[in-house]
């Protein structure tokens, strides 16, 4: 090496410096999937596509699942988006705990 690092993310346009900054972000206060939590987004992802939801509860975990992955992606960095997943997610929650009371 000749010279110094070489600051990357101020050679990117401002769309891709949101866009790497969306993918650093964790979601929701978690952190991003790394690669020994990839087995089990898998194992998620097959059990999601082998068999329909049974329950509401079923149904919720699978839109939980697809908005916190959508949440991850650059499409999703727009601050009023990750609003109303957040939101979103919260209702889902509420729900949830109603139906467990059933």
């Amino acid at each position: 090496m000749t010279g110094g690092p070489i600051d990357l993310d101020g050679r990117r346009s401002v769309a891709g410096q949101r866009a790497s900054e969306m993918r650093r972000r964790p979601v929701n206060g978690q952190p991003s999937p790394a690669l020994p939590q990839q087995p089990h987004i898998e194992s998620l992802e097959d059990q999601m596509l082998a068999e329909p939801a049974r329950t509401t509860t079923e149904v919720l975990e699978k839109c939980r699942f697809l908005l916190e992955r959508y949440a991850t992606t650059p499409e999703a960095g727009d601050e009023r988006i990750q609003k109303l997943i957040k939101r979103a997610l919260g209702d889902m929650e509420r729900l949830r705990k109603r139906e467990e009371r059933k």
